[in-house]
C-alpha cells in the first residue's frame, strides 16, 4: 500500500471483533432453535429483521412485525436475543488492537462505517476499549440508510472530513468494498489483520 494513505475506515463485526450472532440464543435456548431462527429461506428470518434494526427501526416494530408472522412464542426468542445481544462478542478480531495502536502512531487518522445499530456499537464500546482509537463511528440505524448505499458514504465522506483518495476502506461485506472502490475509495476486503498490515504497511 503507497505510503498516501491519511485515513483508514473500518467495519465492526468481522472487521473489529469477531461476532456470532447465534451466541445469544444458544445461550438460552438448545441450538436447534438457533437453526430455526437463522434458516436463510425464511423470507421473515432474522436475516431481515437484522437489517430492518440496521435500518433504523425500533427493537419494538421488529418483534411487533416478527410475532406477526412467527406468532408470540418465537417472538419471545427474538426478544431474548435482543435481550443478550451482548453474548454475541467473542473478542476482539486476532492482533486488530496491535494494529489499530500502529496505525495511530503512524498518524494514520481511524474511523468506523458499519451496518449496525447504536446499540450494537455501544455494547461493543463497553467490552473492548480498544474501539475508542477511532475518532468517530457512523452507524447504519443512525443514518436510516445501509451500506452500499452511495448516500450514506458520501455522508460519511463529509462527516468524517475524510479524500477517499487518500482513505483505505475495509469490511467484510464484498458488496460494500466493490461500491467503495467504484466511489473512489482505496477499498479491500478484510482477510485476517496480518493481510491488512501487509496492505498498510
Amino acid at each position: 500500500m503507497e505510503t498516501s494513505i491519511t485515513d483508514v475506515v473500518l467495519g465492526l463485526d468481522g472487521v473489529l471483533v469477531e461476532w456470532d450472532g447465534r451466541r445469544p440464543i444458544i445461550g438460552q435456548y438448545p441450538e436447534g432453535i438457533a437453526d430455526m431462527m437463522f434458516d436463510p429461506h425464511d423470507e421473515w428470518g432474522m436475516e431481515f429483521y437484522l437489517a430492518m434494526l440496521e435500518s433504523g427501526w425500533s427493537e419494538e416494530r421488529v418483534l411487533a412485525s416478527y410475532e406477526k408472522h412467527h406468532g408470540p412464542a418465537i417472538a419471545w426468542v427474538l426478544k431474548m436475543y435482543l435481550d443478550h445481544e451482548e453474548d454475541g462478542f467473542v473478542g476482539m478480531m486476532p492482533e486488530m488492537p496491535e494494529l489499530l495502536r500502529d496505525l495511530d502512531a503512524a498518524g494514520i487518522r481511524l474511523w468506523g462505517l458499519a451496518n449496525t445499530t447504536s446499540k450494537h456499537l455501544k455494547l461493543a464500546r463497553q467490552r473492548f476499549p480498544e474501539l475508542a482509537m477511532l475518532r468517530d463511528f457512523m452507524v447504519s440505524s443512525e443514518e436510516k440508510l445501509r451500506l452500499p448505499d452511495p448516500v450514506l458514504v458520501h455522508r460519511a465522506i463529509e462527516h468524517f472530513g475524510i479524500d477517499p483518495a487518500t482513505t483505505l476502506f475495509v469490511d467484510n461485506d464484498d458488496r460494500a468494498v466493490g461500491k467503495l472502490s467504484g466511489l473512489g475509495f482505496r477499498a479491500t476486503a478484510f482477510k485476517d489483520s496480518d493481510t491488512l498490515r501487509n496492505e498498510l504497511f
